[in-house]
């Protein structure tokens, strides 16, 4: 389906509609698209590139560290995002409790209670509060301290973290650390979200699309992600039998773009119409730096030597990276 493909990448700003210099575009593109795929820094990094003019990538550090208009946390699926600041709360309130009730199991194994997962945030919180932002190994020796675990570098660590950020009660801070989100916002989140806002808001940066999608990409349930996105839909296609829907029409975008690892764009449904070569996909979790043309992956790149496997011309992507490299 080349014309749902093409509608899709447009939707999803890879035709490049943001052309505001600075973390403002930063926080613009993070904002059209609903968020990042943030686990790669570099990646996320990388999906701004693609869908702005203007930015580069000390833009993307300086709207998280500096600017603080867009906040890397575990948000939709419980995986790193970078989202805008005035979404974390709102997605942290329709996600959050669901994502940590996922994650019970992982929670029993490691041996964390809900007693001790309580007490966990609260010491995290407090040492971010009063020393601002630290390293996982500085969470974990005051874990470690607290008897709360028995050693700094198992899973436990990083598991305590996230469930304090699913929280809302921490966040990334500079580079590889975290902060009190209290502190490093100038004020808690508030964790009350709308599943109508939130559809409207994914149907409009990758429809058409299903709700069953939409259920893919936030990690809501699919009877909750089915009544959103019935309730906000203006607009109903057919493929192959099957509905999709979404908020107005796209006429679609015909460009190549060079999407790094991780992208938004490619995680973003759960159907049949995007077959991603073993290159870009190639199991294991991994998912590789892509080159999309009119919306469909036809290949891969390297960020080392900008090496292209792709039977596209790139000429103007690679001119472009240079240029966001600075």
């Amino acid at each position: 389906m080349d014309w749902l493909l093409a509608a899709r990448m447009q939707a999803n700003c890879l035709a490049r509609p943001v052309d505001e210099a600075g973390p403002g575009g930063v926080a613009d593109v993070v904002r059209r698209t609903g968020g990042l795929q943030a686990q790669s820094w570099r990646g996320a990094a990388y999906a701004v590139r693609a869908r702005s003019t203007a930015t580069t990538l000390a833009d993307v550090s300086r709207a998280q560290e500096d600017d603080r208009s867009a906040v890397r946390g575990w948000f939709m699926r419980g995986t790193l995002q970078l989202v805008a600041v005035e979404d974390a709360g709102p997605l942290l309130g329709l996600l959050g409790a669901k994502l940590i009730k996922d994650t019970s199991r992982r929670f029993g194994e490691l041996g964390l209670t809900p007693s001790i997962r309580a007490e966990a945030a609260d010491r995290l919180e407090e040492h971010l509060l009063a020393h601002g932002p630290s390293t996982r190994a500085e969470l974990a020796d005051l874990l470690v301290k607290a008897g709360l675990i028995s050693e700094p570098k198992g899973q436990a660590v990083y598991a305590l973290i996230r469930y304090t950020g699913l929280l809302g009660r921490l966040c990334y801070g500079p580079g590889e650390t975290w902060v009190a989100v209290q502190a490093w916002l100038g004020r808690p989140l508030v964790l009350e979200g709308d599943p109508e806002a939130l559809a409207r808001r994914y149907l409009t940066a990758y429809g058409p699309a299903t709700a069953r999608d939409f259920a893919t990409w936030s990690g809501l349930p699919v009877p909750a992600a089915r009544r959103a996105v019935d309730a906000v839909a203006t607009t109903t296609f057919e493929v192959e039998g099957t509905e999709l829907v979404a908020v107005g029409d796209v006429p679609g975008c015909q460009e190549v773009r060079m999407l790094g690892e991780f992208d938004a764009y490619l995680l973003g449904y759960q159907d049949r119409w995007q077959e991603l070569p073993r290159s870009i996909f190639p199991g294991g979790g991994m998912l590789r730096p892509a080159v999309v043309e009119a919306g469909r992956a036809i290949g891969t790149w390297r960020h080392a030597d900008l090496s292209v496997d792709a039977p596209a011309d790139v000429s103007a992507e690679l001119k472009d990276l240079a240029r966001f490299a600075g």
